[in-house]
C-alpha cells in the first residue's frame, strides 16, 4: 500500500509542476516580428489628411467642370485630391488638358483659373488649411467595356490610350515604366462578385492578380471602397485572399478607398485619411508608397446572407496610435474618443479572430497566416487598416495558384488574345459556364 500511495503521489506532483508549462504552451510562445506599415508615423505630431484619389470631370465622364468639382470636395472639408479622368492626364487644375472627343461628350474642359488655383492649394479663405493637388493622375483603359480600369499616379502613360479588354495588367507595366504608381480599380465590376460573391475565392482571379502584384511593386494597392460600395462589396474578401500569396513573395498589398466622383451628390461617399507629416504633394506620393493611411467609407455592404447593409452619417472612426510590442507579440489601438466606434474586428486570412483594442498574436497562434488588419464601425461609417504582415520561424505560406499549362502554349495565347477583345457579356458566359465545367468551382 505504501508503494501504491508513493507512486501516486508522485504522479500527482509531476501533473503539478507540469500544469503550468501546459498552461503557458496552450497560450502560444510562437516569437513574432510584426511589419508595421505605421512604423514611420509620429503620432504626437503628424495630422490626418482627407483624401480622395479618383475623381471626374467633364475632362471625361464627369458632370461637374474642373473648377466646380474640385470646389466642391474643397468646401467638403478635404486636404487631397487627384482628378483622374478617363484618358486624360491630369498636370494641375490650373493646366490645360487634352480630351478625347466623345469621351467627354465633346464638351470644353477649361482650366481652373490661376487665382482660384491659388486660393484653394494655399487655403487663403480656409484658416490657411489648403487642398493638394496631386498630379499625373488619369484612369487608364478609357474605353473598355469591361471596366478594367487602372488608376495612374505621377505618370504621364495613358493619355487617349483605348485599352485593351479585360486586361489589368498592361497598364500598371507601362506606368511602372515611365516611373510612375498605380491602383486597380473597382475589380469587382470585372471579376461581376457583386452578384457572384465566390468569384472572388476562384484560383483564376487570384492568379491573375496576384502576379500584377508580384511582377509590378508600383502597383501600390487595389480598391476595396468604391463609392457606395456596390460593385466592391465583395473586393475585401479577395483582397485577403490575395494578401495570403503576395505577402508571402515579398510585399504588401494596400487598401485604397475612393468617391469614383462624376456627379455633385457622389462627393463624400468612400475616401482615405492620410497620417502625414505636412500636407504636401511629396508627402502624399511618400505615404501612398509606404501604407500611412486608412481606406474609408460611409458604406459597408455585405456578400452574408442576413447581413443588413450599412450607412453612416458622420465622422469616421480613427486611431490615435497603434502601439506594437515586438517582445509581448501584441498591437494595441488608441481610439480617438471623439469619433464614436462600436466595432473592432481584427481580420487573419479572411477570419475575424478579435474584437478587441489590444490583440495578443499569442492567443491566436492557430489562426493567424503572415498578416492581420483591423476595421473599425462607427456611426459615421468603416475604416480599414493596412495590412500587418506576420514573420515568424515555421510559417506556413501558400503559393501563388499555378496558371493552368493550356494558357502556356500557343494555342492558349492564342485564345487569351481574342479572349481580351471580346465582348464582356461573352467573357463572363465564358467564364461561368465554361471554364467552371472544365476546371471547378474554384477555376
Amino acid at each position: 500500500m505504501k508503494k501504491l500511495l508513493a507512486v501516486v503521489m508522485s504522479v500527482v506532483i509531476a501533473a503539478a509542476v507540469m500544469c503550468p508549462v501546459l498552461t503557458a504552451s496552450a497560450a502560444g510562445d510562437t516569437d513574432y516580428t510584426i511589419v508595421n506599415p505605421y512604423e514611420t508615423v509620429d503620432w504626437d505630431s503628424w495630422q490626418y489628411y482627407k483624401a480622395n484619389l479618383h475623381t471626374h470631370s467633364v475632362a471625361s465622364d464627369g458632370d461637374e467642370t474642373i473648377t466646380d468639382m474640385v470646389g466642391l470636395y474643397y468646401d467638403a472639408g478635404y486636404d487631397i485630391l487627384a482628378l483622374t479622368d478617363h484618358g486624360v492626364v491630369s498636370h494641375g487644375w490650373n493646366l490645360p488638358r487634352k480630351t478625347n472627343g466623345v469621351f467627354n461628350y465633346f464638351r470644353k474642359a477649361d482650366p481652373m483659373s490661376d487665382e482660384d488655383y491659388q486660393r484653394i492649394t494655399t487655403g487663403s479663405d480656409r484658416g490657411g488649411r489648403g487642398m493638394t493637388d496631386i498630379t499625373g493622375g488619369i484612369e487608364i483603359n478609357m474605353a473598355v467595356f469591361s471596366k478594367t480600369h487602372v488608376n495612374g499616379y505621377f505618370t504621364e502613360y495613358g493619355q487617349g490610350e483605348w485599352g485593351i479588354e479585360n486586361d489589368y495588367r498592361t497598364a500598371p507595366a507601362k506606368v511602372e515604366e515611365m516611373g510612375g504608381y498605380s491602383v486597380l480599380n473597382h475589380v469587382g465590376d470585372w471579376v461581376n462578385s457583386n452578384r457572384y460573391p465566390e468569384r472572388s475565392h476562384w484560383d483564376v482571379f487570384i492568379t491573375y492578380f496576384a502576379n500584377i502584384f508580384k511582377d509590378y511593386h508600383t502597383c501600390l494597392g487595389m480598391e476595396i471602397k468604391n463609392n457606395t460600395d456596390n460593385v466592391t462589396r465583395a473586393d475585401r474578401a479577395l483582397w485577403d485572399e490575395l494578401l495570403q500569396v503576395v505577402i508571402p513573395t515579398g510585399r504588401n498589398i494596400w487598401a485604397f478607398a475612393d468617391d469614383d466622383s462624376e456627379y455633385r451628390n457622389e462627393v463624400g461617399r468612400s475616401f482615405e485619411y492620410f497620417v502625414l507629416p505636412e500636407n504636401t504633394e511629396e508627402a502624399v506620393k511618400t505615404g501612398m508608397i509606404n501604407g500611412t493611411f486608412f481606406a474609408c467609407s460611409r458604406y459597408e455592404k455585405h456578400i452574408q446572407a442576413g447581413v443588413d447593409d450599412f450607412e453612416g452619417n458622420g465622422n469616421v472612426p480613427l486611431v490615435k496610435n497603434i502601439i506594437v510590442d515586438q517582445q509581448a507579440n501584441t498591437i494595441e489601438l488608441v481610439l480617438d474618443e471623439s469619433r464614436d466606434c462600436s466595432l473592432i474586428e481584427w481580420v487573419a486570412d479572411g477570419k475575424v479572430i478579435s474584437n478587441d483594442l489590444k490583440i495578443d498574436l499569442n492567443d491566436f497562434e492557430s489562426k493567424l497566416g503572415c498578416y492581420v488588419r483591423f476595421k473599425l464601425q462607427g456611426e459615421g461609417g468603416v475604416t480599414y487598416s493596412q495590412p500587418f504582415e506576420l514573420k515568424y520561424e515555421n510559417r506556413v505560406d501558400k503559393d501563388i495558384p499555378t496558371r493552368y499549362w493550356f494558357f502556356d502554349t500557343f494555342a492558349g495565347e492564342f485564345f487569351l488574345s481574342i479572349y481580351r477583345t471580346m465582348p464582356f457579356t461573352i467573357m463572363l458566359f465564358l467564364i461561368e459556364k465554361i471554364g467552371c465545367k472544365i476546371f471547378g468551382s474554384r477555376f
